[in-house]
């Protein structure tokens, strides 16, 4: 079943990107086409780090921990795996480096990108979003806000996603897009724990027991 749905994933029609978007990295300012370091595949994760944000979400970066040793393999493979995020590169490059992480991260900050793929949202949105108030929101919310040093309506300018391209003869293609539970393939841990006695163990306190790799008692 789980082949199946794989194939049906990658039988997806590609979405040609015609909007030129250029990114803050390491390197300098890159294209998207660029990003994928010579590589036809490229996979992002739309890490959430916004502006106000100033250090990066806890969950996502429980997912990050898990990536590092992926890379080769992937490279291996004609994947580029990055990570981006709307903070400016010098807020990310400083958070990386506490984390202790070597996956490539760009900033968005100066480009539409997530604003265009629907993964961040302007104060606007995000004001109408909250519009009925917050007692509806789950713990993990004002947790993570807290965590992240922003207000929750500074946390949910941004959200959780994996956008996934491939470069054709110069022209780049988005090919499959998931978001929220659909990321969960990135957290390495959740499938372990789907196979212990405990399980997730999680009840209504849905990943408020996630933690930074450094802040755990």
């Amino acid at each position: 079943m789980a082949d199946n749905l794989a194939r049906q994933r990658r039988e997806l029609p590609w979405v040609a990107v015609e909007k030129e978007y250029r990114f803050d990295t390491g390197d300098g300012t890159q294209t998207l086409a660029e990003l994928f370091g010579g590589r036809s595949q490229l996979m992002i994760y739309h890490f959430m780090f916004g502006p106000s944000y100033q250090a990066g979400c806890p969950v996502n970066s429980s997912m990050a921990d898990g990536l590092d040793g992926l890379l080769p393999h992937l490279h291996a493979r004609d994947v580029t795996l990055l990570l981006v995020s709307r903070a400016p590169l010098a807020k990310l490059q400083a958070y990386k480096q506490r984390m202790g992480w070597s996956i490539p991260w760009v900033s968005a900050a100066n480009t539409d990108f997530n604003f265009d793929l629907g993964f961040s949202y302007t104060p606007e949105q995000v004001r109408e979003f909250l519009a009925p108030g917050e007692a509806g929101l789950p713990p993990i919310v004002a947790q993570n806000a807290a965590a992240t040093g922003t207000d929750v309506a500074g946390y949910l300018s941004e959200s959780p996603a994996v956008s996934v391209f491939t470069l054709q003869d110069g022209a780049v293609y988005q090919t499959y897009t998931t978001t929220w539970r659909g990321v969960e393939f990135l957290m390495n841990y959740y499938p372990v724990l789907d196979r212990v006695p405990k399980g997730r163990d999680e009840g209504d306190a849905f990943q408020t027991w996630i933690r930074r790799h450094d802040e755990y008692a």
